[in-house]
């Protein structure tokens, strides 16, 4: 009778752990919060503020004169601006405000390097991918997002730098829709 009572409790046990438990909880959603755009920027390695860090931007110059293909380097652009923006923002985490706008800055000029790059190979009658198109908009759109983000963390000189860096992606922007 006892081994059968062990039993019982142990084949209990095993059945209240092995179902998923049942929550009553009701999921309230906040109208306030906006949705965040599902575009993962790059981890950007070292940020401007190491040692070594001139090593990498010469191994990103090589490489950025290395690829021939326009698309290949267009590409290459988006990440570099993607790389760039997580640095800054890395950077204003760091209290880094000033070198953050800075990086920022510089990384929105990838951006609109992209945007040449794809608008030179328009030009010579060749279609541009609709998903190359499509990465760089969600990358720009994802750019404001973030960019709007520090601009509420920063004061003074570093907000109207970020400020004056929304407006210029924004214009990329513009330029992106006349590529489709």
């Amino acid at each position: 009778m006892k081994t059968r009572a062990i039993l019982f409790i142990f084949a209990l046990f095993l059945l209240l752990v092995s179902f998923p438990s049942i929550s009553f909880a009701v999921a309230t959603t906040n109208p306030v919060l906006e949705k965040k755009l599902e575009y993962l920027l790059p981890f950007p390695g070292i940020l401007p503020d190491h040692p070594l860090y001139f090593l990498k931007q010469i191994r990103d110059g090589i490489l950025d004169r290395l690829i021939v293909d326009p698309l290949r380097k267009a590409e290459f652009h988006v990440l570099q601006a993607d790389k760039r923006l997580n640095m800054g923002r890395m950077l204003v985490e760091n209290g880094k405000g000033t070198l953050a706008e800075q990086v920022i800055s510089k990384g929105e000029n990838y951006l609109e390097r992209a945007v040449s790059e794809l608008s030179e190979f328009k030009s010579t009658g060749r279609a541009v991918p609709a998903s190359l198109i499509d990465r760089l908009m969600r990358s720009t759109e994802k750019h404001v997002e973030v960019l709007n983000e520090l601009v509420l963390k920063t004061e003074g000189e570093i907000k109207a730098g970020l400020t004056g860096s929304v407006e210029f992606v924004k214009k990329v922007q513009g330029k992106i829709e006349k590529l489709k």
